[in-house]
């Protein structure tokens, strides 16, 4: 009988470090998402606070979008899962993944993918309707006739505004991304073993 009793509290403790092995696994990365997801809510253009609230984070067990409504950029949180919900999120995988998107209609302007003639770029409100977009609002002489949405002035009439530097987005993706990642990585990784 001992030898069983011993033999079953070893299994049991081998099945809760894989369960907290693979809640950790999960929910770093959920915390990556969630903290990427408010740095380029901060990062990105905010005027009426539209584009900055229709962030979405895509997990392996749900949907998680923002209000996409006007207004101060408001955190996405995902649910946390535990031990067995965390087994069944990986299914056959040997990863989880989860995806950060914007489905804002204008997200491709709003990240300066695309050019737009510059009878596109009118102002909403005169100014942003945001605290966040009236601190970082910069206004500019003229517009190019054909411009990225972070690339104001330069034309001979009106005026252009912008509340984010041309290029935000990539230079987010290729600055600070990793080390957000990293962080939150290290911070999961360190709770696994202390």
């Amino acid at each position: 009988m001992a030898k069983s009793g011993f033999f079953q509290r070893g299994l049991n403790f081998l099945d809760e470090i894989d369960r907290i092995a693979a809640t950790t696994v999960y929910n770093g990365p959920k915390r990556a998402a969630e903290r990427l997801v408010s740095e380029l809510q901060q990062a990105g253009p905010s005027w009426t606070g539209k584009f900055s609230n229709s962030w979405q984070i895509q997990t392996p067990t749900r949907l998680v979008k923002g209000t996409a409504q006007p207004g101060e950029p408001v955190p996405l949180r995902t649910p946390s899962l535990r031990g067995r919900e965390v087994a069944r999120s990986f299914g056959s995988k040997n990863s989880v993944v989860f995806t950060i998107s914007n489905f804002s209609p204008h997200a491709a302007e709003a990240i300066d993918a695309v050019q737009q003639p510059k009878t596109y770029w009118r102002r909403p409100t005169p100014l942003p309707q945001t605290a966040l977009g009236r601190q970082k609002f910069e206004e500019f002489d003229g517009r190019k006739s054909l411009s990225y949405r972070g690339d104001p002035g330069g034309g001979a009439d009106g005026n252009s505004s912008r509340t984010a530097p041309l290029d935000w987005f990539a230079t987010y993706a290729s600055a600070q991304l990793d080390r957000a990642i990293q962080i939150e990585m290290d911070a999961a990784l360190s709770n696994l073993f202390s």
